[in-house]
């Protein structure tokens, strides 16, 4: 222990007088740990780290499929996850053997409250197996009872631990009150525990209600409105599970509506989505720490080179060899430790940075922490590197033969170190080009895509949305009505330009789909054309600045007492018509032949990364009936307007409420909040790469020019001028910089494809990208192998000969 102790004081010496390699060591330890371990910490939460049910393995995720739908662009992104209707559900539960227990749930926004206490909020729906399939228990009072979960049965509802802490104040006595829904009055029975939540790692929705209670589903088999969730029994498999629910919901004869079922852990299926980006991202974290883990050997193995002649004088005075590693060791030790709680410092920082840069749709982030699990794999990089890099150095000085160095000779470590330390630093180059060309492919694509046009006007335009009793959306007449008096009122606003509403607006995360047949054709229903469905209000396309690019929009002679009519898009005229101009032709939609009267321009939706979906425009006023958003356009920020709009609503009907107002350009901007996120990741990998290069490159460079001072200072005895001395020094990085982005290059070419799959309009093999990676990494390396250069130039050839 004495010895021990002996050891890491004088390492903790050692390393304080060697300043320059201990801040350069300990700035790469911190560097790579400090920007590794935050991305380990959302890998892991959203991956790695289990959900928080009892025996959350045995969930599985149940899903219909269409397969059919893979050919149909509409609606190809969603053939493998149909969900189930109640009848269907309820048919399931019924026969099926696999699980232990099912449920189903849905989500769906009611008006909660009174008066000026209404607010819209989302409702679960849930079947009142839910919690048994969870393996959750109230955490004050019950669940749903099975009698409750019937139509007709008592009205009650439970509600979330916290929605009982913020709105309920923990009130113990909460159970018994009565809580107003607009589809009637409900008594809580109930709270949840801390933390079950259907959508991993969100906060739960504040009220469930029984399932079974929708009367509306409750004999509706085609409407898919719920997702299904069973609790496999010990002794079944996944596999054996999806044979048995195929079987039970194959739907019998009639095979337009019945294709098929996905079984998934229940885990897997709710990070399927994101899956893939983020093991890119686990892979950039590997990449760096092999740039920090190459780089922190090439400094120890420099740093072998200075010391040659200590350890030299130390075995020539008796010292055992095994001492010799001992002390060795324990200096990377400390240095790596020290690293450790540096980088882990850092990490701290960095993962509550990237927790709340992190787009909300990103599952289970939420949760991402510095817990003990990712501490250790930050104290475990460090150590590691440290310790394994700086075995081979200790090893080779321990061996040397200490007579040839105290006669000034090489020793065996400054052999292997002119051998190796070229081959490092080119290694670290090529990994650092890697990375590089992963962040400048991303960050174009990223660059190009937020450059495409939408189609529409996004300029100072607000989407405003309503919330209406259900009973008045039910209304045609009334919902007819309403939505063009409060589009008048709200366009004669000071400060507003125009006003309109239509369903599903761009980037706010709805849509709808409809089969429909041109005029003399009659398909089957499942090979109908499917197109996107708009309902719109007259003047919507010169509202939202929408091209119309041949016939008419909808004005006040499309009512519901006229000749039924559609405007269709470019992307559907491509698709269907092409032999012509469908103006004037007619389609079967919703079971009604409706007449084109015009071509508007291809508008983007829900990504501007996806291509144009072929759509149809309805005027609302030929419809029975659709929740409509308000979208206003005005002469300066729409968000300054926020609370005249909802008052000029409240007043038009004090019974209808504005719940929220967005910028169409914030909508844009979250609707690619993943793609941004992936990037900066990305990027940061790539400053933090070509950050390492130029630290290592500089370590190799100061310790050559240290071990080349005698031969320098001749040099300058004998003449050579100071940009000589520097175009010697520098020269010797010209070869492990060549081959470093020559391998670079091979290496990038063969794993670009892995980047290619989240790529917008650019190419893999971009030259340009490469070239521009290629001169960067040219440039790093020569800033960094300057500084030294520079200073051995400078150097008094007497001072280095008095030194001698």
């Amino acid at each position: 222990m004495d010895a021990l102790l002996r050891d890491l004081a004088f390492a903790l010496r050692s390393l304080r007088r060697r300043v320059n390699f201990t801040v350069v060591a300990l700035a790469v330890l911190t560097l790579g740990v400090g920007t590794s371990t935050p991305i380990y910490s959302v890998v892991d939460a959203v991956l790695f780290r289990p959900l928080p049910f009892r025996e959350p393995d045995r969930l599985v995720a149940v899903w219909l499929t269409y397969p059919h739908w893979k050919q149909e662009p509409v609606l190809a992104r969603m053939w493998d996850r149909i969900v189930l209707s109640l009848p269907e559900y309820r048919q399931w539960s019924e026969q099926q053997r696999s699980f232990d227990e099912v449920a189903i749930w849905g989500t769906t926004r009611m008006l909660v409250g009174d008066g000026e206490a209404r607010e819209r909020v989302e409702i679960v729906r849930a079947s009142a197996s839910m919690l048994a399939v969870l393996g959750a228990t109230p955490f004050i009072g019950r669940y749903f009872a099975s009698e409750e979960d019937v139509v007709g049965g008592v009205p009650v509802t439970v509600i979330s631990y916290e929605n009982w802490e913020t709105r309920y104040g923990r009130d113990p006595n909460v159970l018994g009150r009565s809580v107003r829904f607009e589809e009637g009055t409900y008594t809580l029975i109930g709270v949840l525990p801390r933390g079950v939540s259907l959508a991993h790692g969100e906060p739960t929705a504040p009220y469930w209600v029984p399932a079974g209670q929708d009367s509306a589903q409750a004999v509706r088999p085609h409407n898919h409105n719920y997702q299904a969730l069973g609790r496999l029994r010990p002794e079944m498999t996944v596999e054996a599970a999806t044979q048995e629910a195929a079987r039970l919901l194959d739907g019998g004869p009639n095979t337009v509506w019945r294709h098929g079922v996905r079984l998934q852990q229940w885990h897997q299926d709710l990070t399927r989505d994101v899956r893939k980006p983020l093991v890119l991202l686990l892979a950039a974290v590997l990449l760096l720490m092999l740039v920090a883990c190459v780089n922190v050997a090439t400094l120890l193995l420099g740093e072998a080179t200075t010391r040659e002649q200590e350890i030299a004088a130390r075995v020539a005075l008796g010292a055992d060899r095994w001492c010799i590693v001992r002390l060795l060791l324990t200096e990377s030790a400390v240095l790596g430790g020290i690293g450790a709680l540096l980088g882990s410092v850092a990490a701290f920082g960095g993962t509550k940075a990237l927790v709340a840069l992190a787009p909300p749709n990103l599952p289970g982030v939420a949760g991402a922490h510095l817990d003990l699990r990712v501490l250790g794999f930050a104290a475990f990089l460090s150590l590691v590197t440290a310790m394994l890099f700086g075995l081979a150095p200790a090893i080779l000085l321990a061996r040397k033969d200490s007579s040839t160095v105290l006669r000034g000779g090489r020793g065996q470590s400054s052999r292997y170190a002119a051998a190796l330390q070229p081959a490092l630093v080119a290694a670290e180059l090529a990994l650092s080009f890697v990375l590089l060309v992963g962040a400048a492919m991303l960050s174009r694509s990223f660059l190009k895509l937020t450059a495409v046009e939408p189609g529409f006007r996004t300029a100072n335009l607000m989407a405003l949305r309503l919330g209406v009793p259900r009973a008045k959306a039910r209304d045609t007449v009334f919902a007819r009505s309403f939505y063009v008096q409060a589009t008048e009122r709200i366009a004669a606003l000071p400060g507003v330009v125009v006003a309109t509403a239509g369903s599903s607006h761009p980037f706010g995360g709805g849509s709808g789909s409809s089969g429909f047949e041109k005029e003399g054709e009659t398909l089957p229903q499942n090979q109908r054309r499917e197109a996107q469905q708009r309902f719109v209000l007259p003047g919507y396309f010169r509202a939202m600045g929408i091209d119309l690019l041949a016939g008419r929009d909808f004005d006040a002679r499309d009512d519901h007492a006229s000749r039924p009519v559609i405007v269709v898009t470019e992307a559907l005229v491509r698709r269907d018509f092409p032999e012509g101009s469908p103006i004037g032709r007619s389609v079967r939609w919703q079971g009604q032949m409706r007449e084109i009267v015009g071509v508007a321009a291809d508008v983007k939706y829900a990504k501007l990364s996806r291509a144009f979906d072929p759509t149809i425009y309805v005027p609302h006023a030929q419809y029975r009936g659709e929740g409509l958003t308000l979208l206003v356009r005005t002469r300066d920020d729409p968000a300054a307007m926020y609370a005249t709009l909802r008052a000029t609503v409240r007043a038009l009907d004090p019974a209808i409420i504005a719940v929220s107002g967005d910028r169409m350009t914030d909508l844009i901007s979250r609707a690619h909040a993943e793609e941004r996120y992936r990037t900066l990741l990305i990027d940061l990998f790539g400053v933090a790469a070509a950050l390492l290069a130029a630290a290592g490159m500089y370590g190799v460079v100061s310790r050559a020019v240290a071990r080349r001072r005698r031969e320098l200072g001749i040099r300058i005895a004998l003449g050579a001028t100071t940009r000589a001395v520097i175009t010697l020094v520098m020269s010797s990085t010209i070869g492990g910089l060549a081959a470093g982005i020559g391998v670079g290059v091979l290496a990038s070419l063969a794993t670009s494809r892995f980047v290619g799959a989240f790529l917008y309009d650019v190419p893999t093999s971009d030259p340009w990208t490469y070239i521009a990676v290629g001169a960067l990494l040219s440039a790093v390396t020569a800033g960094a192998s300057w500084i030294p250069a520079r200073r051995a130039g400078r150097t008094h050839p007497a001072t280095v000969l008095r030194a001698e």
